[in-house]
């Protein structure tokens, strides 16, 4: 049976090894971490940690996807492919730390933290996010403006989010600013972080769409194939 990666368009190259390499361990890492700390939350916690199993079971499935592109699938999209895998790895490991903030309550009055490989999943997840760029710029030039207007319109959304976080105890306390000013500033930066986050998502979507086949083929083809002969 051919490869997937053997079946594309001739136009269009195949993912790097280098890309399929980092990826795939990457992956792999992400996938040991997840049974690691599902393995803990079920054998050795002191309650039921079910929210916690089920992120740990979706960032799992992430790195099993992303051992299969090691393996050489998806290569059709492979710049898609990374990125769905990044975003789960990131929310769900951001869900999975929230579910237990304060640490996996072992047996025997003891507990662990996870913070730090909550940390360590932000940190694939950006790796990932840097090798799918790199795969979409190989194929199609035309993605360098999307992904110019994604960082355009993320750098403001992170501002205005980490704003928010950092300044949330002095929302809490709201002692020198009457309450009414202090929420309407808060629902006017959450209303503009919401069209940002819109805005920045759909050209990260566009720009990586460029990646596919079809779209990585045809302006080459349109380039040169010049001004059509008129009918004689």
């Amino acid at each position: 049976m051919s490869d997937s990666a053997e079946t594309m368009s001739p136009n269009v190259p195949p993912p790097l090894a280098l890309t399929r390499v980092g990826a795939g361990l990457l992956s792999l890492a992400a996938l040991v971490s997840a049974l690691g700390v599902a393995g803990i939350a079920l054998l050795r916690g002191a309650q039921p940690y079910w929210l916690l199993v089920g992120m740990e079971a979706c960032i799992a499935m992430a790195g099993v996807f992303g051992v299969l592109f090691l393996r050489r699938k998806f290569a059709e999209g492979p710049a898609m492919t990374l990125l769905c895998i990044a975003g789960t790895v990131f929310a769900a490991g951001f869900l999975s730390w929230l579910a237990v903030r304060s640490g996996i309550k072992l047996r025997g009055d003891r507990s662990i933290d996870v913070k730090m490989v909550m940390l360590a999943r932000v940190g694939i997840a950006a790796a990932l996010v840097a090798l799918a760029s790199f795969e979409v710029l190989r194929r199609n030039r035309q993605s360098i403006g999307l992904i110019g207007r994604a960082v355009a319109t993320g750098v403001p959304l992170a501002i205005i989010v980490g704003g928010l976080y950092v300044g949330r105890d002095a929302l809490a306390s709201q002692q020198a600013v009457p309450a009414w000013i202090v929420w309407t500033l808060v629902s006017i930066g959450v209303v503009i972080a919401m069209g940002l986050l819109c805005a920045c998502g759909h050209f990260v979507i566009r720009a990586f769409e460029m990646g596919r086949p079809e779209s990585a083929a045809s302006k080459p083809a349109t380039e040169t194939a010049g001004p059509t002969p008129a009918a004689s």
